[in-house]
């Protein structure tokens, strides 16, 4: 998941050995310092060294560092009952300090305890705020969990609204509100009788925020592998045709393509951009 996974792969050891000389110094009973050391240890393989790093760095006193680590270390070498334990321990001491919510939340779904994970991952979201780093957290935990409760979607929503005003022209943020919208849907229609599926209100206008802002996820794609544009390819072949019409969709396609070349001629559009 795309969590403390990136942090990890992009560790640099001699970075982190001058902050943590730069810290003893400073701070010589942080025994944040001596706990980061063991860090680069971790990811070498050295796991012996690495425990006795941390032990020797919690006779300075507590914290969520230490755990955390603690936690990495037990499950890089399989260790996953105990991991858990430690992850839970920095949760239960420190509930409001971002990184503990993140790393338990990669520890759940790296076990596919996605219910746990989804947990733990919106308390990181809270504490961290939407960013260019929690988004595509959040899209990547949709592919593979769609389970949310509508009270978890009500907020998710608000939020996204909020990412989706502050970043206009960000194809993430568009297709972070299109997959909020699109699960609601999905719970929407798992609560119509079962003698009545016509769709209320409240669903039709989801689905057309879903397509409205898949179409603008698709006009701002700025990724390698143009991934919006083929979501948005693949949500107007499975979903809008079968629902609608050719003439539909052909409107729609027209509208998509205008937007994008105007988009390319003009640089961008105006605030007022999604009243079009």
């Amino acid at each position: 998941m795309m969590l403390l996974e990136e942090l990890i792969d992009d560790y640099n050891a001699e970075s982190i050995e001058s902050l943590i000389v730069r810290g003893e110094t400073n701070f010589p009973e942080d025994p944040f310092f001596p706990a980061l050391r063991a860090y680069p240890l971790i990811r070498e393989g050295e796991f012996g060294r690495a425990r006795a790093v941390l032990e020797a760095a919690s006779e300075k006193g507590d914290h969520y560092m230490i755990h955390c680590l603690h936690g990495i270390l037990s499950d890089d070498t399989n260790f996953m009952f105990e991991a858990e334990q430690h992850f839970l321990r920095a949760v239960e001491r420190y509930p409001d300090v971002p990184m503990v919510q993140r790393a338990i939340a990669v520890h759940y779904f790296n076990r596919k305890f996605f219910g746990e994970a989804g947990l733990h991952l919106m308390h990181y979201i809270r504490l961290a705020g939407f960013n260019e780093e929690t988004v595509p957290m959040l899209l990547e935990f949709f592919q593979v969990f769609d389970e949310i409760p509508l009270e978890m979607n009500d907020e998710l929503l608000k939020a996204a609204i909020g990412y989706l005003n502050a970043n206009p022209r960000n194809p993430r943020a568009h297709s972070l509100y299109a997959s909020i919208c699109s699960h609601r849907v999905e719970m929407l229609v798992k609560r119509l009788p079962e003698d009545n599926h016509q769709l209320d209100d409240e669903t039709i206008a989801m689905l057309l925020e879903v397509e409205e802002h898949g179409m603008w996820s698709a006009t701002y794609d700025d990724s390698e592998d143009r991934m919006f544009r083929a979501m948005f390819a693949d949500y107007i072949d499975n979903v809008v045709l079968p629902n609608t019409s050719r003439l539909y969709v052909y409107r729609l396609r027209l509208r998509y393509w205008y937007h994008r070349l105007t988009h390319r001629l003009t640089g961008g559009y105006g605030d007022s951009m999604r009243s079009s």
